[in-house]
């Protein structure tokens, strides 16, 4: 028997199973939401962080450590996607689940209590990069669990729904993020926001995620996982290190194309599109209520009609794309032009994104989805979560405002390729 087959089954026999299945998707989802909620809010602030935390008059620097520190809850990932998606492996997604949660909890509140370098030297940008480090182990769990736990809770016909309303649910913690650090930006001032300002939206999402660990808590364990431990689904697929690899190929857009548009691009707009801070994270709002909105319907689209055929053709989109659209922000356009711009890369990002959980979850089988998944993601994460710094230095050394856009262009074009070279999954059976 197949773990479709034994879903499918279950799901039938009674409405205590489709209760069960709602209450898992949303412990997951809104876990998720908090969980990147507390993790990009960092990415939206980076200018008024990098003036707290360190010491230097140059704000070039500034900024460059600023972002340097948010890579580092990148790098941390590969090793938490490996510990966390072994235990999710071995343990259950739940458990690995309620780990992630916590971690995330404590990361959050370190960053939003610790004093600035003005009060305790070198000790508060020590303290930043730790709290960094323990987000950046909670984030390399979380989505591969995450994803493995909805799909195969999802069941036939709807993981790549579900694999939708994860990125949905992902958009939705950015979401809250820039949408209160653009309203603190525009009730606050600059005095203000630099004083203590920019602190109140990590002690809210401190705040917040116990009500995450408490949804997860109270869910069962996914169908797939108790059917693998009790001996009844079938045989794993051979194979991990050529699926690993075009796994991580396809969440090259999940993390490089979508931070460049969300979390690096409010920085960019005010620093070379001449936009304000407050209209830059006002568009990047907007811009997250599009992605929320979208990539459940890309997903669930791609259940009938199949993965490969839009994710490949918003790939080469954002080849064709990227340079024009990133040259034309710079170019100091009037509001409403800036956040036309941004909703296109954001439809076309999404467009793939949509469809990227449910594809990446079923290259592995269950003895080893929650790890393949979560390496993949992170390994992706390694480059994603310094394409801030990286932009930052390419136009710094090039004096080409637009060069960050060839980040997107290689995420775009490696996507392809892996995509070119696998077979369609979206009607496949779970092994």
């Amino acid at each position: 028997m197949t773990i479709d087959d034994a879903y499918a089954v279950k799901r039938a026999d009674a409405p205590a199973a489709q209760d069960s299945r709602r209450r898992a998707v949303m412990a997951a989802i809104v876990g998720n939401t908090l969980e990147w909620y507390d993790f990009g809010v960092y990415g939206f602030l980076a200018v008024v962080i990098g003036k707290q935390f360190f010491a230097t008059a140059d704000p070039y620097v500034a900024l460059l450590q600023t972002f340097a520190a948010f890579g580092v809850g990148f790098v941390a990932r590969p090793l938490g996607s490996a510990l966390i998606g072994r235990l999710g492996d071995v343990a259950g997604r739940k458990a690995a689940l309620l780990a992630t949660i916590a971690m995330m909890a404590f990361g959050t509140l370190a960053i939003g209590l610790v004093p600035g370098y003005r009060s305790i030297g070198i000790a508060a940008p020590t303290v930043l990069v730790s709290a960094r480090l323990l987000q950046g182990l909670a984030a390399g769990g979380e989505w591969g669990n995450a994803a493995a736990f909805l799909s195969e809770w999802a069941g036939p016909g709807r993981r790549g729904l579900c694999g939708g309303l994860l990125l949905s649910s992902v958009a939705a913690g950015l979401l809250l993020g820039s949408g209160i650090c653009a309203l603190l930006s525009t009730v606050l001032t600059a005095d203000e926001l630099g004083d203590w300002g920019w602190r109140v939206p990590f002690l809210v999402g401190a705040a917040l995620i116990p009500m995450g660990i408490y949804m997860r808590r109270n869910v069962d364990e996914a169908p797939a996982f108790r059917l693998a431990r009790a001996g009844t689904s079938a045989a794993s697929k051979p194979h991990f290190i050529l699926p690993l690899a075009r796994a991580t190929c396809v969440c090259l857009p999940l993390l490089v194309a979508s931070y460049m548009a969300t979390v690096y691009m409010p920085t960019y707009a005010q620093l070379y599109g001449h936009i304000e801070r407050s209209s830059a994270l006002w568009a990047n709002t907007l811009a997250l209520v599009l992605s929320v909105c979208l990539a459940p319907l890309v997903g669930h689209l791609s259940d009938h009609y199949g993965r490969r055929p839009s994710m490949m053709a918003c790939a080469l989109l954002m080849v064709a794309l990227s340079y024009p659209l990133y040259a034309l922000i710079a170019t100091g356009l009037p509001f409403a032009a800036f956040l036309a711009v941004q909703l296109l890369l954001t439809t076309v990002i999404v467009g793939f994104t949509g469809s990227a959980p449910a594809c990446v979850t079923e290259l592995f089988s269950t003895s080893n989805r929650c790890v393949g998944s979560s390496l993949a993601n992170a390994l992706a994460a390694v480059l994603g979560g310094f394409t801030p710094f990286i932009s930052t230095w390419l136009i710094h050394t090039t004096g080409l405002v637009s060069s960050p856009s060839v980040l997107v262009i290689l995420a775009g074009a490696a996507a392809f390729m892996a995509l070119l070279k696998m077979n369609e999954t979206a009607h496949a059976e779970l092994a």
